[in-house]
């Protein structure tokens, strides 16, 4: 299993909800916050959770920005969930981005529980939180919503991967969706395990 690392820094109000799905299913991570983003390295697992994204991208400043990439780009792997999707881009709000992609991420309104299903058609619930609109990214579609959008992509950057999620797969202690019992959280932890 790769070493899971979360950002936890300013703006990552969320990742109290991914750190609780791997509490629940019993896996070890690291926290990091936006001063010790440029001391990662290796080929591990970052986790960008949703949050307050205006805060992120400054928060990192260009060096910090810089070792995320150089991190994926050498074999690691990026996961954004809702923030962390709309940050992966171009750029957002007038700041420069990760640019894993050439493209700024439009807002899809909404919030609630979204039916998506898998590759194989299997059902699973996520938690949409007014999430970025994925359908303009190339990359593999890994989740699909009931009309049809990409809720989940996979994208290569480098020797690494970039996973970006529209929608929360994790669970939410505010809509009282618990990991054990929410579909998302547990293909999630399946997902985790797979890479």
């Amino acid at each position: 299993m790769r070493k899971i690392t979360i950002y936890t820094g300013k703006g990552a109000y969320q990742a109290r909800d991914i750190e609780n799905c791997l509490n629940v299913f019993d896996f070890d991570y690291e926290r990091l916050c936006e001063h010790d983003v440029i001391n990662l390295s290796g080929d591990g697992i970052f986790i960008v959770p949703g949050g307050a994204i205006r805060d992120y991208l400054p928060a990192w400043g260009d060096t910090g920005k810089q070792a995320i990439r150089d991190f994926v780009k050498n074999g690691g792997i990026y996961i954004g969930i809702c923030a962390g999707s709309y940050v992966a881009g171009r750029s957002f709000n007038d700041q420069a981005g990760l640019n894993f992609f050439d493209k700024d991420l439009a807002r899809q309104e909404g919030q609630g529980i979204v039916e998506t299903h898998d590759a194989y058609g299997e059902p699973l619930s996520l938690i949409n939180e007014n999430g970025p609109d994925l359908s303009a990214v190339e990359g593999e579609i890994l989740l699909k919503d009931s009309e049809g959008r990409p809720q989940a992509i996979k994208l290569q950057y480098g020797q690494g991967i970039v996973y970006l999620f529209a929608s929360h797969p994790e669970g939410s202690l505010y809509y009282h969706q618990y990991p054990k019992e929410f579909s998302g959280a547990k293909w999630f932890t399946k997902f985790l395990l797979s890479l």
